[in-house]
């Protein structure tokens, strides 16, 4: 009789065992389900704006020229976006180079804040959206015409 009682116990123990591990498993899903949703309807809900343009001043440093900065001598014009990917031009006059303009295309991070320029001539920009209107660009070229700048940048209202 002790036989059947013990095999009735661990028959139970298993049912309810089994019945929690269905339900755990089911909250799980559940959860990550709407952790998911809601990453995904937050990124592309919160994918910032940025066609129009921007003014901006810049700081830096050249090599065999040096330090140099001015104020509003850039121009930045996003042409267009999709999504997280736009293109462009840059413009501006720089203290000892003289007036540039080139092109660039760029993708926004997942972050929504964070994004990444490639200029058409040359270099890249690690960009940051510091608000809707204010944005911070990182330049960042090699070789024998080596530079950095950093450069802030207002929309144009």
């Amino acid at each position: 009789m002790m036989a059947t009682d013990a095999k009735e116990f661990n028959r139970r123990f298993i049912m309810i065992v089994k019945k929690e591990a269905i339900v755990m498993a089911a909250k799980l899903t559940f959860t990550i389900t709407a952790l998911m949703l809601a990453a995904i309807g937050l990124s592309v809900a919160d994918i910032p704006n940025l066609v129009g343009n921007w003014t901006g001043s810049y700081e830096g440093y050249v090599n065999n020229i040096g330090y140099t900065n001015a104020t509003n001598a850039l121009t930045l014009t996003i042409s267009e976006q999709k999504g997280r990917l736009f293109t462009g031009n840059l413009s501006g006059n720089l203290s000892g180079l003289g007036k540039e303009v080139g092109g660039f295309s760029g993708v926004i991070a997942w972050d929504n804040k964070t994004f990444y320029m490639a200029e058409y001539d040359l270099g890249y920009d690690v960009g940051t959206m510091l608000s809707n209107d204010t944005i911070e660009l990182l330049y960042l070229e090699d070789g024998k015409t080596g530079r950095v700048f950093i450069d802030e940048f207002h929309r144009v209202k």
